[in-house]
């Protein structure tokens, strides 16, 4: 086993922005990928690719912590269960650059990327992303494997259901609201709860 060492489930465009930001982070002695894509030899050493995520069980014993680097909801639900059960530590990873309020709760899984803003009590699930320049403001709720894209600006109070996936450049006032699995296009106007 290799101490303190992280395994990315998904070497795609998400899943480079997460191996970029660990190795700024210096916390890991090894991170690599596991990514079912098809990769020539060349491409999966340049990538750091040491496997498909279906052999999870055989290289999880070589690894102590685990993250998802996919975009998609319930994928990324399905992977960090399976991280789980293969007994790897799932890790939450906040960029340097991105600023959280010490009041914020941020569960297991979770990935806050570079100019983030998270506000004072708010509660992030597990396995959320919450992309570059987004703004969660005061006591927002961001559930389980949410996924807020690049640019979200959030005022006090939001709601974010589980699951959901509210797209670049989407904004909401106080009290807005999306439901669990619901998906917004880019720039949507989120409405306010009653």
């Amino acid at each position: 086993m290799i101490v303190n060492s992280l395994l990315i489930l998904g070497a795609g465009g998400h899943g480079r922005s997460i191996y970029e930001m660990a190795i700024s982070l210096d916390l890991f002695t090894h991170v690599a990928f596991l990514d079912d894509g098809a990769h020539s030899a060349e491409q999966a050493l340049e990538k750091h690719i040491i496997g498909r995520i279906d052999k999870l069980c055989e290289f999880a014993p070589k690894y102590t912590h685990a993250v998802v680097g996919i975009g998609n909801n319930s994928v990324r639900e399905t992977l960090q269960s399976k991280a789980m059960d293969a007994g790897l530590i799932i890790s939450t990873l906040i960029h340097p650059r991105a600023m959280v309020s010490p009041s914020a709760q941020i569960e297991m899984g979770t990935v806050i990327l570079a100019g983030a803003i998270i506000g004072a009590n708010v509660k992030i699930g597990k396995g959320v992303i919450v992309n570059c320049q987004t703004v969660v403001d005061h006591d927002g709720v961001l559930e389980d494997f949410s996924h807020l894209g690049v640019g979200v600006s959030l005022a006090g109070n939001s709601l974010i259901g589980r699951s959901a996936f509210v797209q670049a450049g989407s904004s909401g006032g106080y009290n807005c609201h999306i439901e669990p699995y619901a998906k917004c296009a880019p720039g949507t106007v989120l409405e306010t709860r009653a």
